[in-house]
């Protein structure tokens, strides 16, 4: 039994205090729409102003540069190759680790949400049809001679779609309205899955084929089938989850309206509900190997160590 406390206290060390996060000052007051690091030292943030934040230091700093007009919703990188994706078709490519972007957009009436690079030849980004009035209609769009032509896939169940996931060496997952798919081919061949409730998923994780998604009044379902199967865990809440960062196969944390943070533990049997300290909508969370990365509406940007020291008197 002294064993397991010892465990149990060890897990809880993992998630310090929300209080902890510490405000990163940027200048600008936009979105902050994903935090993303491709390693524990590069790493980058876009806004809903068309902004680009970069750090090369773990993000202890951080430089902001102009790319477009348009709203910027994710972005991902393959070595010093990027591409970002936005409203309106918005798709830009960097070659040189984010130093400079080359517009690339697309010519069509669709809100790119998510872009994914699977390797040096596949790219496939998630979108919604702007003219959609009555319901989103979602597409999913692939290149295979990375980024110099594009087209729609045919594969078409899911309406609305919300984030998308790559892993090596094959696996590619989207997340649309009440659906979930994945691909063990590059995209090539998608296969669906549901996850049963009313309520709609925002964002999702995956680490092989373990995954956490998170949604409306705060939904959390797990799967370890690769999304085939969810398994909702009731956590209590009724605010809304936006987004959700896995640390490995049985932890993570999430953020949501209101500077809502949960983490999770032990598959999610075990949850710690926090707030960052303010109540700003927080849109995004990443998780890297020393650090924690939240951001929002407003422009809020903060971070905290992942694991951070025991506090003494």
């Amino acid at each position: 039994m002294r064993h397991l406390l010892i465990l149990f206290t060890l897990l809880l060390a993992g998630f310090a205090s929300a209080a902890d996060f510490v405000k990163i000052d940027i200048p600008t007051e936009s979105r902050i729409n994903k935090i993303y690091f491709y390693n524990d030292q590069m790493g980058w943030a876009v806004t809903s102003g068309g902004e680009i934040l970069s750090s090369f230091d773990g993000g202890e700093t951080w430089r902001l540069m102009d790319v477009c007009k348009r709203k910027i919703r994710d972005i991902d990188f393959y070595n010093r190759d990027g591409y970002l994706v936005g409203d309106r078709g918005l798709l830009m490519k960097s070659t040189n680790g984010g130093a400079t972007w080359q517009d690339k957009s697309l010519n069509m009436k669709f809100n790119l949400v998510g872009v994914g690079i699977v390797d040096d030849s596949t790219i496939i980004t998630v979108g919604t049809d702007q003219n959609s009035m009555s319901k989103a209609k979602g597409e999913i769009f692939e290149s295979r001679d990375y980024g110099k032509t594009w087209k729609k896939h045919p594969y078409r169940y899911g309406n609305g779609y919300t984030d998308i996931v790559v892993g090596p060496p094959r696996k590619v997952y989207v997340l649309a309205i009440k659906k979930v798919s994945h691909s063990i081919s590059k995209g090539l061949r998608y296969f669906h899955g549901k996850y049963e409730g009313s309520r709609l998923a925002f964002g999702f994780d995956f680490m092989d084929d373990w995954g956490f998604m998170v949604g409306h009044k705060g939904y959390f379902a797990r799967t370890t089938t690769h999304g085939k199967k969810w398994e909702e865990v009731d956590l209590g809440i009724e605010k809304k989850l936006l987004a959700v960062d896995m640390f490995d196969k049985y932890s993570g944390v999430a953020v949501g309206e209101d500077g809502l943070i949960v983490s999770f533990y032990d598959s999610g049997d075990r949850h710690v509900v926090e707030n960052c300290g303010s109540d700003i909508n927080l849109r995004t969370v990443c998780v890297t190997g020393k650090k924690i990365f939240i951001g929002g509406d407003k422009g809020l940007f903060m971070s905290r160590e992942r694991f951070p020291r025991a506090k003494t008197e």
